[in-house]
């Protein structure tokens, strides 16, 4: 008998596991990085965006928490901004470049500040995944606190795996700051911070009681809370909120959103990949298993997540209070899990390198992202605003056509109508107008238009119980007025002046 045959045939030599990894990793970086400054060559900003431009530019620090308070948000990336803004100035660049900042920063976190029981190559494809999430590419262009929140959370998650693993006093309190900065960042993070606090509870106890003093540091945000409840009491009114009650089906949405799937399709094409890539690599390489308590801890931590998305789901099933960006403080949690579970499939390095691929591969799109935001920015007027002072106007009619609008302060409308404006230095006389929505905007706007120049800057959204959706836009038809008339679907911007005005 022949035994040679019995032999094993020699195996390929491929590119080193750890070097694979790294190439696909910074690929990854490399690709989206250039990708993301592309996105921001000529993006005007859209109505969000300037909201945050006309709070952080306020001229004095009390009228600054005064437009901070009539927002919906909490403050802490607009204290953030407003010094930021002193320094940067307020061009659309500037606004933005701190989200680019804070996204890099938040996949950095995982990778720098070991979690307990990760392996290098498991917090570099968590870090990856992260930078790589593929709503995280418009995020990151975008002059909001999401990309601020994403950062905060990060850390948050890697401090609680550390916390469950050794629950002293010092990493409670810094679990706990950090829980506090991402609800001053966003309250939806109060959800996540609530569900981590009763698991650290569970797990341990009397030894948790024990390093209660940590929870002072909750005090600032509980402190903002309180005071602002007033205010979002406003916001939360069922004729004024801009989202519905949670459906079914948008829980598909919510997944999606949070894992960084892009469509079901992918998530499918890359579960077959995944799976495809672990067969092929079994039984060539062996990873360390980390101790069973950091294993716990570690999917614990991810578990928080999904526990607290099934919170946000209940009580957005019972009252319109969910918008799907409101889950990024979810998504590093989500990642997490992602990982872990490769790791319990076959937890190689080139698995890392795999799943890092896919994701690399799902968010390398520029065409779909540059869609996505140019739909979002079309809910915005500053092109429009730039078309108007063309004419040079001295009186600017201004509506936002929206049910929010009745319960703002007329002055943050005029503030926000006339921002750019007042950015370029045209000095003009803003006049807000909240329209009823019975009332028809053509004929209340035509009758503020007066003086010997007038111009109307009109915003709407006929998803949402605006006028426009009973009597739409018409002045651009009126014998006299030259007009731009943008719209995308039931969005759109009415910028129109007398023609006069173009020819002086």
């Amino acid at each position: 008998m022949d035994l040679t045959l019995a032999q094993p045939l020699p195996q390929r030599r491929g590119l080193p596991a750890p070097i694979l990894l790294w190439s696909v990793v910074l690929l990854g970086v490399l690709g989206l990085t250039v990708q993301r400054l592309w996105l921001l060559r000529d993006l005007p900003l859209w109505l969000d965006e300037t909201w945050t431009a006309v709070i952080v530019s306020q001229t004095s620090w009390s009228s600054f928490w005064r437009e901070a308070w009539l927002d919906c948000n909490p403050p802490l990336y607009y204290a953030f901004m407003a010094v930021w803004t002193e320094v940067a100035g307020l061009s659309n660049h500037a606004l933005r470049a701190p989200s680019l900042l804070f996204v890099g920063l938040a996949a950095i976190a995982p990778v720098l500040w070991k979690a307990p029981g990760l392996t290098r190559d498991a917090r570099l494809a968590w870090g990856a995944l992260i930078f790589l999430w593929w709503p995280g590419v418009v995020v990151s262009v975008d002059a909001r606190g999401y990309a601020m929140l994403l950062f905060i959370s990060a850390a948050q998650a890697v401090a609680f795996a550390g916390l469950l693993q050794s629950p002293t006093t010092r990493k409670a309190a810094i679990w706990a700051a950090l829980a506090s900065a991402a609800i001053l960042t966003h309250y939806y993070a109060l959800y996540v911070a609530a569900v981590q606090g009763l698991l650290y509870l569970y797990e341990h106890r009397l030894r948790a009681v024990r390093t209660w003093p940590a929870a002072l540091a909750f005090a600032p945000a509980f402190g903002w809370l309180l005071y602002h409840l007033p205010r979002l009491a406003d916001y939360a009114r069922p004729d004024v909120a801009w989202y519905g009650k949670v459906r079914p089906l948008e829980t598909v949405a919510h997944l999606a959103y949070i894992s960084g799937a892009s469509t079901i399709a992918f998530l499918l094409c890359a579960a077959a990949g995944l799976v495809a890539s672990i067969a092929l690599r079994r039984g060539q390489e062996q990873a360390a298993d980390a101790p069973d308590t950091a294993s716990r801890h570690l999917w614990l931590t991810a578990a928080s997540g999904i526990l607290a998305l099934l919170l946000a789901w209940a009580i957005g099933m019972l009252r319109p209070t969910l918008a799907e960006r409101y889950l990024t403080p979810i998504v590093p949690l989500a990642l997490l899990g992602i990982v872990l579970a490769v790791r319990r499939l076959h937890g190689t390095t080139s698995a890392y390198a795999a799943l890092v691929a896919i994701y690399l591969v799902g968010s390398a799109t520029p065409q779909a992202h540059q869609a996505r935001t140019e739909r979002r920015n079309i809910y915005g007027y500053e092109r429009a605003s730039e078309f108007l002072m063309r004419a040079r106007p001295n009186r600017l009619v201004f509506t936002w056509d929206h049910p929010a609008a009745k319960i703002l302060d007329r002055g943050s409308i005029r503030q926000i109508g006339g921002f750019f404006f007042d950015r370029a230095g045209h000095a003009v006389e803003t006049i807000p107008v909240v329209i009823p929505r019975r009332q028809d905007p053509n004929r209340l706007l035509l009758a503020q238009a007066t003086g010997e120049r007038p111009a109307i800057l009109w915003l709407y959204n006929t998803s949402r119980a605006s006028a426009a959706r009973r009597f739409p836009p018409r002045i651009d038809r009126r014998p006299g007025w030259r007009c731009l008339h943008e719209r995308d679907g039931p969005i759109g911007v009415v910028a129109c002046a007398p023609a006069a005005l173009f020819g002086r």
